[in-house]
């Protein structure tokens, strides 16, 4: 947006004008070039001053339009905080009789539903696995019947386009089920709900805005986190933008403060446009956030969100172990030259953002020696868009690392690789299905030909979408579909990056088995949820394995992620506002987290307990 200075505007309010909104633009003195959230943020000043300067406004019929949306919203915040209301259990069964809606509601699930229906705009907290999905499609149903919207836009993670494209075949019966359909170049004509992934509502937002603005249209973002970054992202802004063409505003996220509260801020200016930083307690956006900054934040906002909590599931905890495997003579010695290499190598600056990047690179080349050190040489590869991005390891030729990386290939396979064979192996023979995760995707092509004759699916973010119109032998939904209801598919090969949201497995498979694991608990707890998750047969046993090689990085990321885990799980059970480590919203995010991972890093690289 921009303020231009017309005629005979007195200096003084031109000041004022600078010191609210920001400096001057290309022309000083004349021009303030400033983001639309300040304007709408921050224009209490404006009616004031223009009175005592005898200044005129001269604004664009659009400008008009979003300051009276955003004045409309303000109230409706008002009110939903002052006097929050909620359906009870009848009157949420009167809002959905007589429509399309014919799936059975658990009660913490009509609970959640009868709160939303009593706001505007909604924000559904639950931990994942509880079925938001479900009570979002009730929700546009209820809103759909009162006449107040008639379609549906849902930005989503490509992975969570299968949950949305499933769950309305169990919400809805055959004839009577609204048409659900991604973008591919222009938005079908006969879709009702349109799914579209982070990445193309920014790409293709005028195409996507038109969709929008032709009829009352509920917009909702699922694992909203996603635009954290508000005006400062690319996801946010398109984000954001599109909020203002909404006739009702939706979220969906286990996790709505990955890293602090102050991620909050662009998720409630989405739902209440302008209105995040009016909602949300000054004192628990201050960095590094206070201890109580969840619950003061939790306070603050709660009659705008719902959270069902993990407890509430009434799941049957998982069975979690670890198997420890050895490092076998070569692999033995290449993982302890590459550890000699960087032992004392780096001074403990935990100030140095270099270093950190650096510690960050080195994290995944030990990882790769302790699972693989075929990898190493390798580095990220053109087909890892996903994954983590890191480069090949800079071997001299001629060095002790060049050849025993040179002789690896010729007499040992990796020791995970034979246990994970073996294991998926007696899966298999008792008809079971295996979940394979590992973050590096050579590792997952490498055992898609080392386990052909069980038929493994694979995805990665290689591996493309229908979503995009593409033709490939191989997609996504194919590789999921293949799993799903192949009896030959026995193992479904994945990277966390893309697929650790959003997809459901838990009616086929009940083991997962962690090849290698990095140090984000967050996503390592994410990619738990596609197995055990509500829905559950009763007594239903659920298996996690870990495995681990002894003596190496493994251990080290294992004691930091019992730590994490167990505190955040924690926090996913808790109904205050959670933060954990989550994967960055435009990249895969960093191989550490914290500065107590890399403290846990240096103590293991000088060969400390």
């Amino acid at each position: 947006m921009q303020a231009t200075r017309l005629g005979d505007v007195p200096h003084g309010f031109w000041l004022q004008l600078i010191g609210e909104w920001g400096s001057d633009g290309e022309r000083p003195g004349q021009q303030v070039v400033l983001p639309l959230e300040r304007l709408l943020s921050n224009m209490g000043w404006l009616r004031t001053a223009c009175q005592r300067y005898g200044v005129g406004i001269v604004s664009t019929p659009e400008l008009d339009d979003i300051i009276q949306q955003t004045r409309a919203q303000r109230r409706l915040l008002q009110t939903a905080l002052s006097a929050p209301r909620s359906l009870d259990a009848v009157e949420v069964a009167h809002r959905l009789a007589g429509t399309r809606f014919a799936r059975d509601l658990r009660p913490f699930q009509t609970r959640d539903l009868g709160r939303l229906l009593g706001l505007s705009n909604g924000a559904n907290f639950s931990v994942p696995g509880a079925g938001k999905t479900t009570v979002a499609y009730a929700v546009y149903e209820s809103e759909r019947a009162a006449g107040r919207v008639e379609q549906m836009l849902v930005v989503a993670p490509l992975s969570a386009f299968d949950a949305w494209q499933n769950e309305v075949k169990v919400c809805f019966p055959d004839d009577a089920r609204p048409v659900v359909a991604p973008l591919v170049d222009q938005a079908p004509s006969d879709a009702e709900v349109l799914v579209v992934n982070y990445h193309r509502l920014d790409s293709r937002y005028e195409t996507i805005a038109r969709w929008v603005a032709r009829k009352p249209t509920l917009v909702l973002l699922d694992e909203a986190h996603r635009m954290k970054r508000g005006w400062d992202g690319i996801f946010g802004s398109a984000c954001l933008s599109i909020a203002f063409l909404a006739a009702r505003r939706d979220i969906l996220t286990g996790t709505p403060a990955p890293q602090s509260p102050q991620d909050l801020i662009a998720l409630m200016d989405y739902l209440w446009p302008g209105q995040g930083r009016r909602v949300l307690p000054a004192d628990a956006l201050i960095t590094p956030p206070p201890p109580d900054a969840g619950a003061q934040v939790a306070e603050a906002i709660a009659p705008l969100f719902v959270r069902t909590r993990k407890s509430e599931l009434g799941l049957d905890q998982p069975i979690m172990r670890v198997v420890e495997v050895n490092l076998d003579p070569l692999q033995a010695e290449i993982y302890h030259a590459l550890r000699d290499r960087y032992a004392g190598a780096f001074e403990v600056n935990m100030a140095d953002r270099a270093t950190f990047a650096s510690m960050g690179d080195i994290v995944m080349y030990l990882l790769e020696a302790a699972t693989n050190p075929q990898l190493l040489t390798a580095g990220s590869g053109a087909d890892d868009a996903l994954s983590f991005r890191h480069p090949p390891l800079d071997v001299p030729p001629g060095s002790k690392l060049w050849d025993l990386l040179q002789q690896y290939n010729q007499y040992e396979t990796p020791a995970k690789f034979r246990q994970l064979a073996e294991m998926i192996e007696a899966n298999a023979a008792q008809g079971r299905k295996t979940l394979v995760w590992s973050n590096f995707v050579r590792n997952l092509q490498g055992l898609e030909r080392m386990l052909a004759v069980h038929q493994p699916a694979l995805i990665y973010g290689g591996i493309p979408s229908e979503v995009a119109g593409s033709t490939a032998a191989r997609t996504r939904e194919g590789e999921l579909a293949r799993f799903r209801t192949d009896p030959a598919c026995c193992v479904l090969l994945a990277n966390p990056a893309a697929m650790s949201e959003g997809v459901s497995l838990h009616q086929v498979c009940h083991d997962a088995i962690y090849l290698d694991r990095t140090f984000n608990a967050g996503q390592y707890l994410q990619s738990i949820d596609r197995i055990h998750r509500l829905g559950l047969p009763p007594d239903q046993e659920t298996r996690i394995t870990f495995l681990l090689t002894a003596g190496t990085i493994d251990e080290v990321i294992d004691g930091r992620i019992r730590e994490k885990a167990e505190r955040l799980g924690e926090m996913l059970d808790d109904p205050d506002i959670s933060t954990m480590a989550l994967p960055s919203d435009e990249d895969y995010g960093p191989a550490l987290d914290s500065t107590a991972d890399m403290v846990a890093l240096f103590a293991h690289l000088r060969g400390e307990q």
